[in-house]
């Protein structure tokens, strides 16, 4: 919110308003979805990839040479039952370590597939990775401890939540939960 609010600021200083109307567009699209599903404790992935849709269509904006995004969802998963808002720090962190302090274009990836009676949902980046965020590389931040907070209130001990360094190179932040329909 506030990196769009100041994304929103930029633009209107340097006179590309017809830019800050559409990020401000975004931003009210956004909320609304937010404020649409405060009260659900999960939502259908399709409708949770559908918001983190919004969310970044304003990161977008914000970097428009420098962000490329690739969805990756099997059918079957669009049903499942995810934690509300459960991608959008997923991809905020994608974005803040992997993306935002880069030179060159990068890649987040979204994935979800249904595997034995779980859905593994995964955010992936091509940044530099944990070790270059911090000396002890372990992916440890307020979003993802809050993240893996909410899973434990919500499965208890059914779930799994990795965050790693990809062979490849960026970061790989994984969570499986139990496959649910809506």
């Amino acid at each position: 919110l506030f990196n769009t609010l100041h994304g929103i600021a930029g633009l209107i200083r340097n006179g590309q308003n017809a830019a800050a109307t559409n990020m401000i567009a975004g931003l009210s699209d956004l909320l609304r979805a937010s404020l649409d599903n405060s009260g659900r404790q999960e939502v259908p992935l399709e409708e949770e990839l559908e918001f983190i849709g919004r969310y970044l269509d304003i990161q977008r904006m914000r970097f428009p040479d420098r962000l490329s995004v690739d969805v990756d969802a099997s059918p079957e998963t669009l049903g499942a039952l995810v934690p509300n808002l459960v991608l959008q720090p997923l991809v905020e962190n994608a974005l803040r370590h992997g993306i935002a302090n880069r030179a060159v274009a990068g890649t987040v990836t979204i994935r979800a597939r249904a595997d034995g009676g779980w859905l593994r949902l995964s955010v992936l980046d091509d940044g530099p990775g944990l070790a270059a965020k911090s000396p002890s590389g372990n992916g440890g931040g307020i979003g993802l401890a809050n993240t893996r907070a909410r899973l434990e209130q919500l499965y208890g001990e059914a779930f799994r939540f990795d965050v790693h360094d990809r062979a490849t190179g960026g970061v790989e932040t994984a969570l499986a939960i139990p496959l649910r329909n809506s």
